[in-house]
């Protein structure tokens, strides 16, 4: 039973937070299991890691998931759950009380859920603790727009029920107009979102260990460079009294435990800051206090499990911390965006290339890779190598291969697969088997998508383009692609490199059952694209490609079915 217990399940794939997590307390020994999203990440290559579990998503009621978090729970008996990301947050929170009392989670409270998660109520708690934020307006559906500008949309919360795979978008808008079309596009109800002014300043980050309201460790960051709101390159910087007051008062008001990062915008001009947001768990930065001596994630542990208040630690600074393939994307945006300003262009890059030399004196770090744990490093520059490599031999042209066997002793069963299952894979399942029908032929077709999604609806447009081809998609409700259906299946029939992806990225072995529409058609382009949230004609153009590739198809189910299985496309 003392081995049980210093076994540890962190939740989440993500070479940041999740990777910070799982290091910190494999290298105090403990035995640390994970389930991520995705079999390819390339944190999974970590030493650290004992064990991966694979957990359905969360969908619908979420019965699969509750039923499988239940049984892994139980049979391991983790000391300590610990959650990197809110889609496996929110459904631990909701389903805490219908779980093993005997594994603690790392989530918060009712109370700081409701104050930490609604960007509403963390400005709402801001005020009440007299913490600078930025002027807002509310959205009312009938009430006038806001008339100064930039502006920043905002919804309330980053996921939000039933949808909770899909993160909700931030937008800087610069005039009515565009509030106008972001309003339309989006379509929020009352209250669901609110307009913030855009302050100047650069990104500050807080990071806290909290008891009971009491901030037992502190750590604050700043960023070293951003791109669009984001940044993987951040440094070190000595706390600054008057910010972590008031992180202080507003922990303190809710009686916080666990861990957070108050986001600030500090005008750097005239020492202005602004609260923007709290992440109440493991957050984007970890890496950074955790490669300079500030342990957060196994101090939480010694909290929540071992009843341990341990001492803040001091922390050197300014000391970097970079995640360098999410840092070299940005540096390509930025030098793409300096096209037209040769001399800035250089000046950019030399900043960006001389920043590296920083490890040679120990002022860095990188997130992935470290001395002791090589693997995600490895993994990471491998998967960049072959994406390289598969854009130089022109992979959108990939060539055909042998279709893969159909059994003879029952019916073939072939799924139609795509994304959201409401465009293209839908129409297809349809047209299918209207052609089945016309040709009295023995096939098992249905359709799914890989996005974990709740039923929906096809868009307007698609309904639009369906029926123009003879296809009723108006009661068409899209069907997520879990793994029983996708085992069940002898083809796979897929539309584009996005559906390969997805697919081989959490179901790896199912690779060899994977069969392009695309290659079946005339097109030396084996994509056949996603038209989501695009034109009437986009969608009559794909469903046109669509056509022209399923008789092959079927004709090739027949063969293969009948012994003539070693067929190419």
């Amino acid at each position: 039973m003392a081995h049980a217990a210093k076994k540890v399940l962190v939740i989440g794939d993500d070479t940041r937070s999740f990777l910070a997590c799982v290091r910190s307390l494999g290298r105090k020994g403990l035995e640390v299991h994970v389930a991520p999203n995705t079999w390819t990440s390339p944190a999974l290559a970590s030493r650290y890691i004992t064990q991966v579990h694979i957990l359905p998503y969360y969908l619908g009621e979420g019965h699969e998931w509750l039923q499988a978090v239940r049984a892994l729970l139980e049979t391991e008996q983790f000391a300590l759950v610990l959650p990197c990301e809110e889609r496996s947050l929110l459904p631990l929170i909701r389903h805490q009380h219908e779980l093993p009392q005997a594994t603690r989670l790392a989530i918060p409270d009712e109370r700081a859920l409701a104050a930490f998660f609604d960007k509403i109520q963390t400005r709402a708690l801001a005020t009440q603790c007299k913490v600078p934020v930025a002027q807002a307006h509310l959205y009312k559906r009938l009430a006038p727009l806001p008339t100064d500008y930039p502006l920043v949309a905002k919804y309330r919360k980053s996921y939000n029920w039933p949808d909770l795979y899909v993160r909700t978008q931030v937008k800087i808008v610069k005039s009515a107009a565009e509030l106008t079309q972001w309003l339309r596009q989006h379509q929020p109800a009352d209250e669901e979102v609110f307009f913030e002014h855009l302050v100047p300043g650069v990104g500050v980050g807080v990071s806290v260990l909290c008891d009971h309201g009491e901030v037992l460790q502190a750590f604050e960051h700043q960023r070293a460079h951003e791109v669009s709101g984001s940044s993987f390159y951040r440094k070190s910087m000595p706390l600054d009294p008057e910010r972590l007051a008031a992180v202080q008062r507003m922990v303190s008001a809710v009686e916080y435990t666990g861990l957070a990062m108050f986001e600030f915008k500090v005008d750097q001009n005239s020492g202005q800051w602004h609260l923007l947001e709290v992440n109440a768990r493991p957050w984007g930065s970890l890496p950074l206090p955790v490669a300079w001596g500030v342990d957060f994630p196994y101090r939480l542990y010694q909290l929540l499990v071992l009843g341990q208040r341990t001492p803040a630690a001091p922390y050197p600074t300014p000391r970097y911390a970079r995640n360098f393939m999410s840092d070299l994307w940005q540096f390509r945006m930025a030098n793409r965006a300096l096209q037209a300003r040769p001399v800035a262009r250089i000046g950019h890059a030399l900043r960006w290339t001389s920043g590296l030399l920083r490890v040679l004196v120990n002022r860095e770090r990188h997130d992935t890779w470290v001395w002791d744990d090589a693997g995600p490093a490895r993994v990471e520059f491998q998967q960049l190598f072959t994406t390289l490599l598969d854009k130089l031999r022109g992979s959108r042209h990939g060539r055909p291969r042998a279709l893969p066997p159909l059994p003879s002793d029952r019916i073939p069963r072939v799924l139609f697969l795509c994304q959201g299952n409401i465009c293209r894979s839908s129409y297809a399942e349809k047209k299918a088997r209207q052609l089945i029908a016309q040709a009295a032929m023995n096939v098992d077709i249905d359709s799914a998508g890989m996005l974990p999604r709740n039923p929906r609806p096809a868009p307007l447009v698609a309904q639009q383009a369906a029926h123009q081809h003879g296809v009723d998609l108006s009661t068409h409700l899209s069907k997520h692609a879990f793994e029983p259906l996708l085992r069940q299946q002898d083809w796979i029939v897929i539309f584009d490199d996005i559906n390969q992806q997805a697919v081989t990225e959490r179901y790896p072995d199912l690779a060899p059952r994977l069969v392009y529409l695309g290659d079946l058609g005339s097109t030396s382009d084996r994509q056949i694209p996603d038209p989501d949230g695009k034109d009437l004609r986009t969608f009559l153009q794909t469903y046109h490609r669509i056509d022209a590739c399923l008789p092959t198809l079927l004709e090739k189910a027949r063969q293969a079915q009948h012994g003539a299985g070693g067929s190419t496309c």
